[in-house]
């Protein structure tokens, strides 16, 4: 496995972060998956665009993509991948939970939109570009440093000084997959060409609480609520116990 970008989570934050599973931060890599596999993932993708919304994200994206795609699920769940990427974040992990938001499909160009400013609500990402067509602009932009700090330099500046930024450019053939929540990031708008992406989202499987995931956000991306009821369940059967764990461990350490 070729590594072209490889930053820490401290490295990213300028700081010892304590709402984390580990320290991976962000890492581009080749990730070795078939190329016929990933071919039939984006002819059916571009077949579903005019199925794509375009709603509070500003950027047109199929939502639940392993739901109209299969083989997106095959490649969600594939064990090996999980292996590795596990391997790569020193912790074990899991696709996400919530059903709507573990996989999506985004299409970007000049004319669907981007990405702006913010910081995830899950706690990893792996992106795998299916294609990209000439395109001109479009890099994932992370700041390096607080998120609260980088919002307010953009609420009083306007933008964020280059020095503080870091850009990787998305490769086919290659995934980023980073523990970017959090993380103030944006992708940067692009003035040409088009790019289609595979979003799979992940967590701890043995820290599942560790998350940012907040109702309104899930609200406002599925406001008929259906998600709900798994998503308690979740809480109560995963979550929780997972907390309680990680209190009662933390106040042994204390006490020690």
């Amino acid at each position: 496995m070729t590594t072209a970008h490889a930053l820490t989570r401290s490295d990213i934050l300028g700081r010892p972060s304590f709402c984390k599973f580990s320290e991976l931060g962000i890492r581009q890599f080749e990730h070795g998956y078939p190329a016929d596999l990933l071919t039939t993932i984006l002819t059916k993708a571009l077949h579903l665009r005019v199925n794509a919304a375009k709603t509070n994200l500003d950027l047109r994206y199929l939502r639940d993509a392993h739901h109209h795609i299969p083989e997106v699920a095959q490649l969600m769940y594939d064990k090996e991948r999980l292996r590795r990427l596990s391997d790569l974040a020193d912790v074990p992990l899991e696709p996400y939970p919530v059903d709507f938001l573990s996989s999506m499909i985004t299409f970007m160009s000049p004319e669907d939109g981007t990405v702006d400013w913010h910081g995830d609500s899950v706690p990893v990402t792996e992106l795998i570009a299916l294609s990209a067509d000439d395109v001109s602009g479009g890099e994932l932009v992370i700041y390096r440093g607080e998120l609260d700090e980088g919002r307010a330099r953009l609420a009083s500046e306007g933008f964020l000084p280059e020095d503080r930024t870091t850009r990787i450019t998305h490769r086919v053939g290659h995934s980023v997959f980073g523990q970017l929540m959090g993380v103030l990031h944006r992708t940067a708008p692009m003035t040409a060409g088009t790019r289609v992406t595979l979003n799979l989202n992940l967590r701890s499987a043995v820290q599942p609480h560790i998350d940012d995931q907040r109702l309104s956000h899930l609200a406002a991306e599925s406001p008929e609520f259906d998600w709900l009821d798994h998503y308690v369940s979740d809480v109560r059967s995963r979550q929780l116990p997972s907390l309680r764990t990680s209190a009662a461990a933390a106040g042994k350490d204390s006490d020690a």
